[in-house]
């Protein structure tokens, strides 16, 4: 499903910022230069293309082509979770904020682990189940229910049939167990925001330095870096 407020449409600012608080994640990891890209979920392409001039090179994939920007990066149209490319093909892996929108997330982890090298890296933001607020539907504790409960609440709030998959650090571990090394960048970002290029409002920032251990539960995103075992 497109997204009713899609990628394409938000303002180029914003996905400049988010591209460079990825990058500026990733170099703590990697030589970008170096390194052959996959970026999941290309939206409007701004991502990708900024990524993609710090990368030796860079696809992106997306169930629809809602692109603004189309230089710098190849693009290919996917079906579903399954990624049209063979094992062991790329350095690095970008999925931000994406499986939350992925039904089947354990494929969507599976079929990043194949095609990532040994010792690759993968980028994974997400926002978290248990934040107050979630960022898709803006209704307060909807992700904390049962599936059908938050179905119900999203239908009876915003009359629309609930799409999104809201994910906790421990599904996310879960998921991932045996497959990666995880190193939670999360917190580190947080007490960082200019070295990350992190866009925050001041207030949670304010939250954070009052209950950094309190908070380190329940943070608005999950940034996580995962390096691939085998």
């Amino acid at each position: 499903m497109i997204s009713e407020k899609s990628y394409a449409q938000m303002e180029s600012s914003s996905r400049h910022r988010k591209a460079n608080k990825i990058i500026s994640v990733l170099s703590e990891f990697v030589d970008l230069s170096q390194c052959y890209v996959l970026d999941i979920g290309t939206g409007s392409g701004h991502i990708s293309q900024d990524i993609s001039r710090k990368s030796k090179s860079l696809i992106s994939v997306d169930l629809y082509d809602e692109r603004v920007v189309k230089s710098g990066y190849s693009f290919k149209n996917v079906d579903n979770e399954n990624l049209p490319f063979e094992d062991n093909k790329f350095d690095v892996v970008i999925s931000n904020h994406v499986i939350e929108h992925v039904p089947n997330q354990i494929l969507h982890i599976n079929e990043i682990h194949r095609v990532l090298k040994k010792g690759g890296i993968l980028y994974l933001a997400t926002p978290n189940k248990y934040w107050v607020i979630d960022p898709h539907s803006k209704l307060p504790l909807i992700s904390w229910f049962p599936r059908k409960i938050s179905s119900f609440y999203f239908k009876l709030f915003r009359n629309k049939n609930w799409d999104v998959y809201p994910v906790s650090y421990k599904k996310i571990r879960k998921l991932t167990k045996n497959k990666f090394k995880i190193y939670n960048m999360t917190l580190e970002i947080m007490k960082n925001p200019k070295k990350y290029n992190l866009d925050v409002f001041s207030e949670i920032q304010s939250i954070f330095k009052l209950f950094p251990n309190l908070f380190g539960l329940f943070v608005p995103t999950n940034i996580l870096i995962m390096k691939k075992k085998f």
